[in-house]
């Protein structure tokens, strides 16, 4: 009987906690909170980034210029414009550009497999040269 009422008072202790829990608040720019409204000011009379970072240094808040951005940002509620994406180092082959296409003369077959060159295909990877042609 004692071992439910310790299950008892263990939920009720825990559903208490549940009940009177506050989140903490947000750590991410906790330096800044305090000084939201100088900062917005000097940046809405045309103060750099760098500069707001100077004078904060000068009370002891060192932060970097990226982290004010962030910061006002978040404040202001701009989104932060998603970065166009990565190119690839692959290069595509150029499309021919036909200004005036007039019909062709005389079309040309494509050569013969004994007319192509004997050299070796270029593979992918480092250049290397060819010890038959030094």
């Amino acid at each position: 009987m004692s071992e439910a009422a310790d299950i008892a008072a263990r939920t009720q202790r825990f559903n208490d906690a549940a009940r009177t829990f506050t989140p903490p608040s947000p750590s991410r720019h906790a330096k800044l909170m305090p000084l939201k409204d100088g900062i917005v000011e000097l940046r809405q009379k045309g103060a750099s980034l760098r500069l707001i970072r100077e004078l904060l240094a000068t009370v002891d808040v060192s932060v970097g210029t990226d982290t004010i951005a962030r910061f006002l940002a978040e404040v202001n509620g701009d989104g932060t414009t998603p970065r166009p994406p990565r190119r690839s180092g692959r290069r595509r082959a150029a499309l021919p550009v036909v200004m005036n296409p007039s019909p062709p003369a005389q079309t040309i077959a494509p050569p013969s497999r004994t007319e192509l060159p004997t050299e070796r295909p270029r593979t992918r990877g480092p250049r290397v040269a060819d010890p038959r042609n030094l």
